[in-house]
């Protein structure tokens, strides 16, 4: 029994597919076949069971996989240890950060890791807190800044603050006068949404839907400081975080009826090794004025 076949054969059992599998190891799908065709002859198991391009785990190939994965997520911890004990002067750190919270917390951070560890690299990935959420879990990225209302059971999370996402409007607006908007008052106005890797957008359709409608969407876009000139121009109405420092009178934030909530978080995920350099990280972003709210 081989380590890269165990490594396939997790694989193959957290995508599903034999040809999804070869591509995360930049290997040819007979390479994965032989290797899990094996594995079994070895145990004396059927571990999967093989449908028209779908691979399920039989009751047998659960169990392994349990054992297995666990196993394997404790030798590359003790790898990375080593690696990390290593290159305590030198690495990269992956972190996830939505738009509208890289907007208020790339420059501290950066800032602080730059002072702290000059010969490190700090990779920062701009996505939804889905798309964060997903980078975290494929191990694409080590630590994401994300809504954990609802997460993954296999992300730690660490509450950082709870924010409202409010209804960004242009200063003369009819919803002006409102301290408060319904939401089926958004059903003739043209929205501004973030893209689908948004947790806030989904939160938008779902009670929109509710109010029996479905909104009209003029513009998708990640980039906040055009939707919020977007706004003030009159194109439609769109939606930030209550953390947002505005500093203009063009536009202004309104809350929803009911309000659009939310707990931000920091999360990695689990039994994964934490290097001195995320540890740090962590710590420094608990620690940031804003969470403090």
């Amino acid at each position: 029994m081989e380590l890269k076949q165990l490594e396939f054969f997790i694989s193959v059992a957290e995508l599903g597919n034999m040809t999804k599998a070869a591509q995360q190891h930049y290997v040819s799908q007979p390479n994965i076949t032989v290797a899990i065709k094996k594995l079994e002859d070895e145990l004396g198991i059927e571990l999967f069971k093989r449908e028209y391009k779908k691979m399920t785990l039989t009751e047998k190939g659960h169990i392994f996989y349990n054992s297995i994965k666990q196993t394997l997520m404790q030798l590359q911890n003790a790898v990375d240890e080593v690696k990390d004990e290593k290159h305590k002067l030198s690495g990269t750190v992956t972190i996830g950060i939505p738009p509208m919270i890289s907007a208020y917390l790339f420059t501290p951070l950066l800032n602080h890791f730059r002072q702290e560890y000059p010969q490190w690299e700090l990779n920062v990935l701009v996505e939804g807190s889905v798309g964060v959420s997903e980078r975290v879990l494929a191990e694409e990225a080590d630590l994401g800044i994300v809504i954990i209302d609802t997460i993954s059971p296999k992300l730690e999370a660490i509450p950082l603050f709870k924010s409202e996402h409010k209804l960004c409007i242009p200063s003369q607006h009819p919803f002006h006068s409102y301290k408060k908007v319904p939401f089926d008052y958004l059903k003739e106005e043209s929205l501004i949404l973030m893209k689908i890797d948004s947790v806030h957008r989904q939160n938008v359709l779902a009670h929109c839907e509710a109010c029996g409608f479905l909104p009209k969407i003029v513009l998708s876009s990640n980039q906040i400081e055009t939707n919020i000139d977007s706004v003030a121009k009159g194109v439609g109405l769109s939606f930030l975080l209550d953390i947002a420092n505005l500093n203009r009178n063009d536009v202004e934030l309104i809350s929803m009826d009911p309000p659009l909530t939310v707990t931000i978080g920091l999360v990695w995920r689990k039994n994964k090794y934490l290097s001195y350099a995320m540890k740090d990280l962590i710590n420094f972003i608990k620690q940031i004025p804003f969470t403090q709210q």
